[in-house]
């Protein structure tokens, strides 16, 4: 079941596609708050809203999220676990740890600049959101470092490297520190373009996986 579905028990029975109903309106109400965020941002999201757009009664969208903050928790998770399935799915195909490195930052950077609603949040209540990508941004830094942090070792460990800890998880946290820098601050390097990128991957990845595979 999605995170942030009903606290109660589920009585429903299996739809055709194998999910439950109560599955499937709690995916349908997370669609129509994503609607709402993008369409109107979080100061003026409301769940009368996001009930008018999911066409259903509003008591039941509080049955399934009982306050605001629960479904705007839920949709972040949502977002979350659709932006790691597709990186996932985008660096799988990649044969070296720094090619993998680079393709992964490359997709992440991208994603989140096209990203609806954060974009949304930034241009119009930058406020809200900035803080917890700078001097609030602890949860969101070790969440997105663990995670990465696991992509690293795993590479590195498929193609023999023995990396202590010492090294891998800094550099998981460098590598979310810079995908945030570039897309919250515009600068010089060339990311528009696939030799800006293998730049990229020659000059600063390639030479530190170089020093790991010695050190390790």
């Amino acid at each position: 079941m999605l995170t942030g579905g009903p606290t109660g028990p589920d009585h429903s029975g299996p739809m055709r596609d194998g999910t439950s109903e109560t599955d499937a309106t709690a995916a349908r109400i997370l669609v129509a708050a994503r609607r709402v965020a993008e369409e109107f941002g979080l100061r003026r999201f409301t769940m009368d809203e996001v009930a008018r757009q999911c066409d259903i009664a509003r008591v039941t969208v509080y049955r399934y999220f009982p306050r605001k903050d629960e479904l705007i928790r839920a949709l972040v998770l949502e977002e979350l676990r659709l932006f790691t399935e597709e990186a996932d799915k985008v660096v799988r195909g990649e044969t070296t740890v720094d090619g993998t490195i680079v393709v992964g930052v490359r997709f992440c950077v991208g994603y989140l600049r096209s990203h609806v609603v954060l974009n949304r949040l930034l241009r119009t209540e930058p406020e809200v959101i900035l803080p917890h990508l700078t001097t609030s941004g602890g949860p969101v830094l070790a969440m997105a470092t663990e995670w990465i942090g696991e992509h690293v070792r795993r590479e590195m460990d498929v193609a023999g490297l023995a990396v202590p800890p010492e090294h891998a998880e800094p550099f998981a946290e460098l590598l979310v520190r810079t995908v945030i820098s570039l897309v919250l601050t515009p600068g010089t390097l060339d990311l528009d373009s696939d030799e800006g990128w293998e730049r990229v991957r020659r000059l600063y990845v390639a030479p530190f996986v170089a020093m790991l595979r010695r050190d390790g």
